[in-house]
């Protein structure tokens, strides 16, 4: 799932910041501080020591002399709170630009009565104007599911 995921967030960002470099990586195996240092993006990020964090796909928007993380969780089952409450804490840590957490299974049905029934979108900020952004991927396109995209309404 990683390598599509990549291509598919790496073709999002080129087309939504085409005034920025883009890079995208499989960081799943590393801590995100360390991945950070070894790429040269550290001089960007003052606390980045503090990441101590291992996120799966982290894309780097790099311009103007400066830079911003997108972060994107994988899951292959049904993406649960345990998921979300991970994504959520990484994202507090090192507030990315955009931050996204997927799975093929979509969510489980706790997560949906949360979030579509009762409405506690609030749940998905970690600053703010920014938020988590909840969606099904489809394995046959190799993109994300637009229609599936909690908060409702969000555009990319």
């Amino acid at each position: 799932m990683y390598p599509h995921v990549e291509a598919w967030l790496k073709n999002l960002l080129k087309s939504k910041f085409k005034n920025k470099v883009v890079r995208v990586a499989d960081t799943s195996k590393k801590v995100l501080s360390r991945w950070l240092f070894e790429q040269g993006f550290h001089k960007y990020f003052e606390d980045y020591q503090t990441y101590e964090i291992e996120v799966d796909i982290t894309g780097v928007l790099e311009g103007d002399g400066e830079a911003d993380l997108v972060f994107v969780e994988c899951k292959l089952g049904k993406i649960t709170l345990r998921d979300l409450s991970q994504l959520l804490g990484y994202s507090k840590v090192a507030n990315p630009l955009l931050s996204f957490i997927i799975s093929p299974q979509g969510v489980s049905t706790s997560i949906n009565l949360l979030l579509n029934v009762f409405r506690r979108n609030d749940l998905l900020y970690y600053s703010t104007s920014r938020f988590i952004i909840i969606g099904k991927w489809d394995e046959h396109k190799r993109e994300l599911d637009f229609t599936s995209i909690i908060p409702r309404g969000t555009t990319l």
